[in-house]
């Protein structure tokens, strides 16, 4: 039986953000809030998983099916610097 309290909509759409490399300054960014809204939320989801860190949502989030195992694969990269507008690396001959 589940003792944690049920993730909220919202927070499932930070606990999956969580995955991605993004700082808190950047999901922010993507889904129109504040930082401080993000922490707040980030706040209650790790006491909802009874968990302190990034890494123990992330891992306490796939055991309950909440994060697709794959989410975070380097195509996401591309993504990122889409988002904050961070140019691609390019060789320097």
């Amino acid at each position: 039986m589940e003792t944690t309290h049920a993730l909220t909509r919202r927070e499932r759409v930070i606990l999956a953000h969580l995955a991605l490399p993004l700082t808190l300054n950047e999901i922010a960014a993507a889904l129109f809030v504040t930082r401080n809204t993000v922490k707040s939320q980030v706040r209650s989801i790790y006491q909802k998983l009874g968990v302190a860190d990034r890494e123990s949502a992330l891992s306490a989030g796939r055991a309950r099916g909440l994060v697709p195992a794959d989410l975070g694969l380097p195509e996401v990269e591309q993504s990122r610097r889409r988002l904050v507008g961070v140019p691609a690396q390019t060789s320097i001959r």
